[in-house]
């Protein structure tokens, strides 16, 4: 912004006091026609100088307008050329690795998770099964739906896989997906986060291909995570 352009703030004052100017003016001028009308001894003069005032105030209201006009034009264009800077120098400094890195974190703690959490539920599931067929063999009954009791245990598969182990504890396997899903409702504790997040699970595989682009190398690190995987 140029030295000598008003700001517009500065610029809306003076607009705001040439149209008082130009109100009081207009108003004198019909006081006078009034006078006039009602018989006072009122000169030409008098009411030409007033009406003269009062053309003045007019374009002074004009001037202020324009005033305000280039006011509000050099700041939007100062702005602009700040925020112009602004974007060049994110650009400029913009890196991924961050993102990129934390990426590779949780895509293998994921992994990790996924994988322990399954081997716990074939390992429930593996002695669930067995229980249930042993519970069968010693004559389960609607009398008796637990004569595996004596041996202090219990199982099922349905509605649920869990194992008993009596006067000790149980045993609840729980889907890999589930425990994932546990984890990520933790941890996205941010509505707008948790919203996003859901919104991306349901995208289409264009979609899901547009916000990795999104994130410049994160299609690179996931493959090689995968790669890695497979090797």
């Amino acid at each position: 912004m140029q030295p000598d352009t008003l700001t517009p703030e500065h610029a809306r004052q003076q607009l705001e006091t040439a149209q008082r100017e130009a109100d009081e003016a207009r108003t004198l001028v019909e006081d006078l026609r009034e006078r006039v009308r009602n018989g006072d001894d009122v000169t030409a003069e008098q009411l030409g100088s007033q009406q003269q005032l009062a053309e003045l105030a007019e374009l002074r209201v004009t001037a202020a307008e324009r005033k305000l006009k280039a006011a509000l034009a050099a700041d939007v264009d100062a702005r602009a050329r700040a925020t112009a800077d602004r974007i060049r120098d994110l650009v400029a400094d913009d890196s991924t690795e961050p993102i990129l890195d934390a990426a590779r974190a949780v895509t293998s703690a994921v992994r990790t998770l996924l994988r322990v959490t399954e081997e716990r539920h074939d390992a429930i599931r593996r002695v669930a099964v067995e229980g249930v067929a042993v519970n069968e063999e010693l004559g389960r009954n609607p009398n008796d739906p637990w004569p595996s009791r004596a041996y202090d245990f219990m199982a099922q598969t349905t509605p649920e896989l869990s194992v008993t182990a009596v006067g000790q504890g149980s045993a609840r396997a729980i889907p890999a997906g589930r425990v994932l899903g546990v984890v990520l409702r933790a941890v996205l504790e941010d509505s707008t986060v948790r919203r996003q997040t859901t919104e991306m699970i349901g995208l289409s595989g264009e979609g899901l291909a547009r916000h990795t682009a999104a994130v410049p190398g994160l299609a690179e690190a996931l493959a090689a995570i995968e790669d890695v995987k497979q090797g």
